[in-house]
């Protein structure tokens, strides 16, 4: 068998055709192992990523949402004893001006106006007239409370 004998046309075709099948066969094994290698583990950790983005997020919004209640439920407390302040601070005022009054009848007349000014109600709408302070008008109305939970402020 001589060289020349070996590389005729058909073997030559033969060659090419199993290096062609060859290289066909690396290439799409190649392509199949970086498709499946190296892509899933890029889209499982995208995938991680946007979970934890999204729960990171999920957290932040019900932060929120607990901050805002928090800050609604102060701010009405914050009110609620402004109302309050402001009803004893009117309350007050009208004290002094019936005792202020109550002062002025007995220095005047010597004791028949001291008795209607001591049984005058103090929380009674009608301001008395002879005081010199401007009544004080509160921001809101708060009725007073009952008679029970006086005496409760009052022993604590």
């Amino acid at each position: 068998m001589n060289s020349s004998q070996l590389i005729t046309g058909q073997s030559l075709i033969a060659f090419a055709l199993a290096v062609v099948i060859a290289v066909f066969l690396m290439l799409r094994t190649l392509v199949q192992s970086r498709k499946h290698g190296h892509r899933q583990p890029t889209l499982a950790a995208q995938a991680e990523a946007t979970s934890v983005e999204c729960s990171a997020q999920a957290a932040v919004e019900k932060l929120e949402v607990r901050i805002f209640d928090f800050a609604r439920e102060v701010e009405a407390c914050m009110q609620t004893r402004i109302a309050v302040l402001d009803r004893l601070i009117v309350d007050a005022d009208r004290e002094i001006l019936r005792l202020q009054d109550l002062l002025a009848a007995t220095k005047g007349s010597g004791g028949a106006g001291s008795l209607a000014g001591l049984h005058s109600d103090p929380r009674s709408n009608e301001a008395p007239t002879g005081g010199k302070m401007p009544l004080r008008q509160p921001d809101v109305l708060v009725p007073p409370p009952p008679p029970a939970a006086v005496s409760e402020r009052e022993a604590a």
